[in-house]
């Protein structure tokens, strides 16, 4: 590991001062930057670590919804009482997340704006559209973990499991930076999370300088009915191959359904014609019939990630009938 400096801002104006000035990477758990730079991924000079930055460690509760500081360990977001409460499809997707060891380091800001986990990008030896060259070697060479939706410029997948649930519930994530004109602002998930045709070079709507400060659930959607199914290779620490989340009636809005796509393409994927078949449905047989049916449609699978298209079709059932077992529940 090449050595580094490392920055001790005492704020947010520091932090992101130093980050536009010298090009350097924000560091917080570490879990994915560390591993980068272990593997000669990235060779920073200095990296600016956030953890002496006050208020960025908190989760608060108010009439609105919940407030999630960047700097909570993804650990104390699944225990914490308010998030298991209004939003636990995202307390049981951390829950399940990588390891103990893992998810009280991670933070829920490191998560978000984490590195694709390709190969291909994480080798010194190829340069592709990602790390500013051109094409995408995944297209034509070793795919099986790779994107099956949305592949047509880089075939990275979303490496964040808790991406697809803060865009099914709208949640809302707050940036800083110490330009006065981009002082703060709120950046809807679903807009936050980019795709290589917007810009191949980055994967969240962050501009130097600007540091993720929370993430920001909304009361308004706060949902009874939901599920998360997702698939890995190996249960213990791993990757999602793909996965599935669906909240039902959002907010209790009959008809305000949402169904989100993870690992399967480069960004979360919403997909509005499988919400309408859920708005139409019965949750019964037919149901499932025709969402397995029409989950596949617009998928583009490489070489070896067909898989995914079938994977997609249990997970999608799977969803359904854990709606269905809470609404026994209940």
């Amino acid at each position: 590991m090449k050595p580094f400096k490392v920055a001790l801002p005492g704020s947010i104006e520091q932090a992101s001062s130093l980050q536009q000035s010298f090009d350097v990477p924000f560091i917080a758990g570490g879990t994915d930057l560390l591993a980068r730079i272990k593997e000669y991924i990235t060779t920073p000079e200095m990296v600016v670590d956030l953890k002496r930055i006050g208020g960025l460690g908190e989760i608060t509760s108010t009439d609105h919804g919940v407030r999630i500081g960047a700097l909570v360990t993804m650990n104390d977001v699944a225990t914490n009482l308010q998030v298991k409460e209004g939003f636990p499809a995202l307390a049981e997707t951390i829950g399940n997340a990588a390891t103990p060891q893992i998810r009280n380091m991670a933070t829920i800001g490191g998560n978000i704006c984490q590195k694709p986990r390709c190969w291909y990008l994480r080798h010194e030896g190829y340069s592709c559209a990602k790390n500013g060259g051109s094409g995408c070697w995944a297209r034509d060479g070793e795919n099986e973990f790779h994107a099956i939706f949305g592949n047509q410029v880089c075939a990275m997948t979303q490496p964040s499991n808790v991406a697809p649930v803060l865009v099914a519930y709208g949640a809302s994530i707050e940036i800083q930076s110490s330009v006065e004109s981009l002082e703060k602002r709120e950046v809807p998930a679903d807009q936050f999370f980019l795709t290589p045709e917007q810009d191949p070079t980055r994967e969240v709507a962050l501009k130097p300088g600007e540091m993720v400060t929370a993430v920001i659930l909304p009361a308004k959607n706060r949902t009874e009915r939901w599920s998360y199914t997702e698939a890995r290779e190996k249960q213990s620490f791993d990757w999602a191959q793909a996965s599935v989340t669906v909240l039902y009636q959002r907010g209790g809005r009959r008809g305000d359904h949402r169904v989100i796509l993870g690992a399967v393409s480069p960004a979360p994927l919403r997909r509005a014609d499988l919400e309408q078949i859920i708005t139409e449905g019965n949750l019964d047989a037919d149901c499932i019939q025709a969402l397995q049916e029409k989950i596949g449609e617009g998928s583009n699978p490489l070489s070896q990630n067909g898989y995914k298209v079938p994977m997609l079709r249990g997970l999608m059932a799977k969803a359904i009938r854990k709606l269905n077992d809470e609404k026994k529940e209940g």
